[in-house]
């Protein structure tokens, strides 16, 4: 079978012909409700869950609904009452203000919920008010409308399979956030300050002994998306490129490692990095060619790799993008 390209990205599923902004993201979602009841059924018993209280039958599915108080990503309207959902990429949530904005809509109904969906795990959206002008808030990460997937798929034949499949490839794929083409490498300074807890690592050793990297979320310019490949300098040289594995954000650093002591700086969210088990290449220390003291930057991976210093991969970088 042949591959297929957009723009230079892979083509996994008919809704990657679509697009992968929030929009875009709600309306696959809300495609694959209508044709697969199963599926649907599934994501509103999980609703019902949180709820503590059984949501009445669907009726219908809205995408994209104007009033003079905003629009909505997706109304799934039921006997009696609405369900509206908000989404999001990456970890972020909507604002207090945002979600008012759509609660009077279900309070004309007299009964709904107000649904946030994006990567953040329950924990992390537990800043989410319980409710808002009276109508109760519910988070649903990403995560699990693929649970739901999987769980309904096996009950599934022909057509309701064919776009439960195609959705779970689609958000297999958006949910990573960045594509795995993309070269962008974060590149962070790194020191030999312990962080205390029982291994008392330094900086440097949670890099090269526990392969983990983590840092503030949300805050000071710190990637609110997980980069695919990050450079780590010390000494006057990046000295470690890694792929990252994985990325989770926790509501606090303690909420991932317990035994760190509790400060002002840890018990705020984190994004915390898996990294890739050997470095990439060259493996030889990349000197940095400038002052740069903690300043964090982004450079393209080929660059970094064949470049002699740091600042000359960066000034390559920029006039790259800036001819782009």
């Amino acid at each position: 079978m042949p591959d297929l390209t957009l723009h230079g990205a892979d083509v996994h599923s008919v809704f990657d012909l679509v697009g992968h902004n929030e929009n875009d993201l709600t309306s696959a979602l809300g495609f694959t409700f209508k044709n697969c009841p199963r599926f649907l059924a599934a994501v509103l018993a999980r609703l019902s869950s949180q709820l503590g209280a059984p949501l009445s039958e669907p009726v219908s599915i809205a995408m994209e609904v104007r009033d003079k108080k905003g629009r909505t990503d997706l109304e799934i309207r039921l006997t009696d009452g609405l369900v509206i959902c908000e989404a999001k990429r990456g970890w972020l949530l909507p604002s207090t203000p945002q979600l008012s904005k759509y609660a009077g809509r279900i309070r004309r109904g007299r009964n709904g919920v107000l649904v946030t969906l994006s990567q953040a795990s329950h924990a992390l959206a537990a800043k989410l008010p319980a409710e808002v002008r009276g109508v109760p808030v519910l988070h649903l990460p990403w995560t699990e409308v693929l649970e739901a997937i999987s769980e309904v798929r096996p009950a599934c034949r022909g057509r309701e399979r064919f776009w439960l499949d195609e959705l779970q490839s689609y958000l297999t794929e958006v949910i990573r956030v960045r594509s795995v083409a993309d070269s962008w490498t974060y590149c962070v300074a790194l020191n030999r300050q312990r962080t205390g807890g029982k291994k008392d690592l330094t900086f440097i050793e949670w890099v090269t002994d526990a392969l983990t990297y983590y840092h503030p979320y949300g805050i000071s310019g710190w990637p609110t998306e997980p980069p695919n490949f990050i450079a780590f300098r010390w000494d006057g040289a990046v000295r470690r490129i890694h792929r990252i594995e994985k990325a989770d954000v926790y509501p606090t650093l303690l909420d991932r490692f317990p035994d760190l002591p509790a400060t002002e700086l840890t018990m705020r969210p984190h994004a915390v990095y898996k990294l890739s088990k050997r470095p990439l290449p060259p493996h030889e220390p990349i000197k940095n060619g400038a002052q740069y003291r903690a300043i964090r930057l982004w450079v393209l991976l080929d660059q970094l790799q064949t470049a002699d210093t740091l600042a000359a991969a960066h000034k390559r970088t920029r006039d790259l993008n800036q001819s782009a």
